[in-house]
């Protein structure tokens, strides 16, 4: 099937409509435009995702057969039909923002309100502005041909849609495998060699596994130094060696390569798998000192995040740092963090510059998976800018590729 829907929604989208937006919200027509880039591809995603099962697909039929899209009249003029058909469409784009994205919508505003440089309550109105105008794209082409047409025609647009998905909404609405899952919902991901996709992750796993039970029979209640540099830099060696061999990209990892420590918060929970001189120990030393103050030079580097080569796609392996820093988050919960992306200078510097906002945004949205209030979180990406190593090498360009984080309350 070669109909593409982002394609006829943005027809609709032309310039007097995006000058009109801007002048509604208060906004630069370029902030406006780039947001709806994002924000088209975000809705039809969710409704792919939604027409992927038989249930989904019939709750999408009902919905655009309970809204008269019609009486919304022409949504490209609909600014100059006065303020009752805006506040109409807004009323209609609410309910539809509503069921593409539920108790998530609110996160989904914030992300895609960082990466369009939009005020929040732009972005929430500009959301429910442009969902009925996709809704409707959509309706015109169902019409009168049925539900096993819709499945057909949504499940085609999985392809073109998968690069055009910011990754931090990719992660939070869990649309990373949603193409595999709508060509074959029972069949495994498998890699272009073809070797299942959990192949690319069990040795690492296992080497991480190896450590934590090292640690587990030490077993600690205090804050404790371990003298286990051979240990350490023996499994950060084989680690490396297993990630890189199976195309996964060593970046904010191994920069507080040490003795390893271990530590029970005030909540009870012992952090694990922490370098002396990592994210963690620095974190909590800034959080405890009274005499440290909040500003906007101290950052602080996570040493155990692993990303795919050139993507924002963390690793498993990442997710016993991420744990930590969110149960410490947790036990000191009038701490707010903000999350930088930073890049080495090789390459496109703007596609350097998205990969940063992205990364930043998936470490946060992880954050947020793991139970941390989105309200206290904020990320940004930097692409090349502020290096600490010499880009003209490759340990200096390894420290480049990282993700800090800065205390903004404590």
């Amino acid at each position: 099937m070669s109909i593409n829907l982002l394609d006829l929604a943005k027809e609709q989208i032309t310039s007097s409509l995006a000058t009109q937006a801007s002048s509604f919200l208060g906004e630069s027509e370029s902030s406006v435009t780039s947001a709806l880039s994002s924000m088209l591809p975000t809705i039809l995603g969710s409704l792919v995702q939604k027409t992927a099962t038989p249930t989904g697909a019939q709750d999408v039929m009902n919905l655009m057969d309970g809204i008269d899209l019609n009486s919304l009249g022409n949504i490209a003029g609909i600014f100059s039909e006065g303020s009752s058909s805006v506040n109409n469409l807004l009323s209609v784009g609410g309910n539809i923002s509503k069921f593409l994205f539920g108790d998530k919508e609110g996160t989904i505003v914030d992300t895609l309100s960082d990466l369009g440089g939009l005020k929040s309550g732009s972005t929430a109105t500009l959301l429910k502005m442009a969902a009925p105008l996709l809704l409707s794209v959509v309706s015109n082409q169902v019409k009168g041909r049925g539900i096993s047409f819709l499945t057909s025609l949504m499940g085609s647009q999985s392809s073109s849609l998968k690069n055009l998905i910011p990754t931090g909404v990719s992660n939070l609405m869990g649309f990373n495998d949603f193409e595999s899952q709508v060509s074959n919902p029972l069949t495994s991901t498998v890699n272009p060699k073809g070797e299942s996709s959990w192949l690319k992750w069990l040795l690492p796993a296992l080497l991480a596994v190896s450590v934590l039970y090292y640690l587990g029979t030490k077993g600690c209640s205090k804050k404790v130094t371990e003298s286990t540099d051979d240990i350490k830099t023996a499994i950060d060696s084989s680690a490396i060696k297993a990630t890189d061999a199976m195309g996964t990209a060593v970046d904010s990892m191994g920069a507080a390569v040490g003795k390893l420590f271990s530590y029970k918060l005030p909540s009870g929970f012992e952090l694990a798998n922490a370098s002396e001189g990592g994210i963690e120990n620095n974190l909590i030393t800034f959080i405890e000192d009274a005499n440290r103050v909040v500003d906007k030079e101290t950052w602080f580097d996570f040493d155990h995040l692993l990303f795919d080569t050139g993507k924002a796609t963390l690793q498993l392996e990442s997710q016993v740092q991420l744990q930590n820093v969110a149960e410490i988050l947790k036990a000191f919960p009038k701490v707010n963090l903000k999350i930088g992306g930073y890049t080495d200078n090789q390459g496109d510097p703007k596609a350097n510059l998205r990969l940063s906002v992205d990364r930043a945004h998936n470490v946060k949205n992880e954050l947020i998976k793991l139970g941390i209030d989105a309200k206290r979180l904020e990320a940004d990406g930097y692409g090349d800018k502020h290096p600490i190593g010499d880009n003209a090498t490759e340990e200096g360009r390894q420290k480049n590729r990282r993700i800090s984080v800065r205390v903004t309350q404590k």
